[in-house]
């Protein structure tokens, strides 16, 4: 057995796949798939890896690229498309989770400005503001009153707004670094050549595209000091809490974390295991608030931070038994990766077989 993979940028995930891979005795080769040749590469493994993260560079690279490895030349790649087609995409996963009919805040995506306007009118707040992107609880507005949620949605039917740049943990307007004080400048420089030659401001290294032409809300659900983030790798579901910020209503990034397993409420690994078994993930983390005393998925990402999972003291099966013992999950990744190669191999040989048999 052959796995490539494609080095990640801070090759925190696949260093330790590579490990991994190697201690079960399979032989991992490391690929450029951003290069020319790429489905070349990709075609003398049996299987692909890749983790790419929410960065534009990324998403507009790994996500075709994979797909293209998994649709046309029929080989396992982690992540999957049906794990990651709704990365990143908080839009993309309130349809997903409503079409598994899984618990989920009450959402209102809306697509025409007329309608969000009246909507707008009439709805119930606080309410909550997404982008569509976004991780850490960047992105994320609370509002308070309709005329609030209207100059919303003006900018998004508008001239619209970047990732990274509308929550209150954005920088001051007084520059702390030097770095900043020079970023600062250049960007002026840049507006200013824009006015006088047109020439379009240049991006920074880590860019991203503009949003716009849609505006997402979710109901605020009060009285939820902290969510609990349930990480599901195959059969197994690893999970810990994470308390809001001082002052604050998110949790996402706080870094306040409990990884006590008998404060884990037996809902939310129910309800993720079902969800990942339904929709065919490999991997999936949600996150859960409650709503009335029961608990809904307000995020779903099939990628995260190695080390808080791994610090989990253990974790739950299927039948929600508990498996003493910490565990990476790139570990856990790749012996379901193997398992998953090995089967799709089987099944191409009895396929083969059968079809020399009727010839």
């Amino acid at each position: 057995m052959r796995i490539g993979i494609n080095p990640d940028r801070d090759r925190a995930f696949s260093e330790k796949w590579q490990q991994f891979l190697v201690e079960q005795g399979v032989e991992a080769v490391l690929l450029d798939l951003l290069a020319p040749d790429a489905i070349e590469q990709a075609r003398s493994c049996d299987g692909v890896m890749w983790r790419w993260f929410h960065i534009q560079d990324d998403k507009q690279s790994a996500k075709v690229i994979l797909q293209a490895i998994e649709s046309c030349l029929n080989l396992p790649v982690f992540p999957s498309i049906a794990t990651s087609w709704h990365f990143d995409d908080k839009v993309a996963q309130t349809y997903l989770l409503d079409a598994l009919g899984a618990p989920q805040p009450q959402a209102w995506v809306w697509w025409e400005k007329e309608r969000a306007v009246e909507w707008a009118k009439s709805a119930d707040y606080p309410v909550i503001f997404k982008l569509a992107t976004g991780a850490g609880s960047s992105n994320v507005l609370k509002l308070e009153s309709a005329a609030e949620a209207e100059e919303i949605i003006e900018l998004m039917f508008g001239r619209g707004t970047f990732p990274m740049t509308m929550n209150e943990y954005r920088p001051s307007f007084l520059p702390k670094t030097r770095r900043q004080a020079k970023e600062r400048v250049r960007r002026f420089i840049d507006a200013a050549r824009h006015v006088v030659t047109g020439e379009f401001p240049a991006l920074p290294d880590q860019w991203w595209k503009p949003e716009k032409g849609y505006a997402f809300f979710q109901e605020f659900l009060p009285h939820n000091e902290f969510d609990t983030r349930v990480t599901v790798i195959g059969d197994r579901a690893f999970a810990f809490r994470r308390m809001n910020r001082p002052g604050d209503f998110r949790a996402s990034g706080s870094g306040n974390i409990d990884w006590s397993p008998e404060a884990i409420d037996p809902a939310c690994l129910e309800i993720a295991l079902e969800v990942s078994s339904k929709a065919n993930f490999q991997t999936m983390a949600y996150d859960f608030l409650y709503k009335d005393g029961k608990p809904v998925i307000c995020e779903i990402s099939y990628t995260f931070i190695d080390a808080a999972v791994h610090k989990c003291p253990g974790h739950w099966d299927r039948d929600l038994k508990w498996h003493e013992g910490q565990m990476w999950p790139q570990q856990a990744q790749v012996e379901d990766f193997i398992a998953e190669v090995a089967k799709r191999g089987n099944a191409g040989s009895a396929n083969g077989a059968a079809g020399s048999a009727k010839g």
